[in-house]
């Protein structure tokens, strides 16, 4: 199974200026956990509920911004990526999403949850 069949095609992102406050309305609004983070079109950073923990043992959480707290280096895959591999990078890298890149593009982002929906609906 490519990960294009399982991943999420509206993906919700943020801009690296954003405070966290705004990210943690934004998680609650669309029942996620972490989002990437856009600039200019371009993929800049990830964040996550544990970068949001971490940032607010040094600050305010309405004076803290997204480019504070985001993790810069952002693994990521193609649509054409096998589900497995991507599943194996997850537990080796100890991320909970990936997002899909199709040309520098984002097009889809895919999570552990995902993962396990599509192993769930196989078997």
């Amino acid at each position: 199974m490519k990960v294009v069949e399982l991943m999420n095609k509206n993906v919700v992102t943020c801009h690296p200026s954003e405070k966290l406050n705004i990210i943690l309305n934004k998680l609650e609004l669309f029942k996620i956990a972490g989002m990437p983070v856009v600039d200019k079109g371009k993929l800049v950073g990830i964040i996550s509920q544990s970068d949001i923990l971490k940032g607010l043992k040094s600050g305010a959480i309405g004076d803290i911004s997204v480019a504070d707290v985001m993790t810069a280096d952002v693994i990521t895959v193609s649509p054409t990526e096998s589900a497995v591999l991507v599943a194996k990078i997850m537990i080796e890298k100890h991320v909970n999403r990936i997002p899909i890149m199709d040309n520098e593009k984002l097009v889809g982002i895919v999570t552990r949850g995902d993962i396990i929906k599509a192993v769930a609906e196989c078997g």
